[in-house]
């Protein structure tokens, strides 16, 4: 299957995004993982070495500039990393959810290019 890794618009987090997940394994599991690019249908992200399949369910929330969001995502590819694990999230969003994205990432980067200019 195809992921859309190279979608027109991922935004690469420097440093990475800290968010909060639940993901609902074979036990649920929650805790902190790092977002390190997002675009409108997806999320690469590392989380905490644990037994995930592809199709895990997870919710992740984040706040992005002045604002929380709060997704649905499947997990879709898994990279193990020693105590982390690189995983890919295929996002469950609405149109309305993807454009108030699109602004708030508009925010966080022209903050980020000001205050390193």
């Amino acid at each position: 299957m195809y992921y859309r890794r190279n979608e027109a618009f991922r935004y690469s987090f420097e440093p990475n995004l800290a968010a909060k997940f639940i993901a609902n394994t074979s036990e649920q599991t929650k805790g902190e993982l790092h977002i390190l690019d997002i675009s409108l249908h997806g999320m690469k992200v590392n989380l905490p070495a644990h037994p995930y399949q592809k199709g895990d369910k997870i919710f992740i929330q984040f706040m992005l500039v002045n604002q929380q969001f709060d997704v649905d995502g499947e997990i879709v590819w898994l990279k193990p990393l020693g105590k982390k694990v690189q995983a890919g999230v295929q996002l469950s969003t609405t149109e309305s959810v993807r454009k108030q994205l699109v602004d708030q990432l508009k925010v966080y980067a022209k903050k980020k290019n000001d205050s390193a200019g």
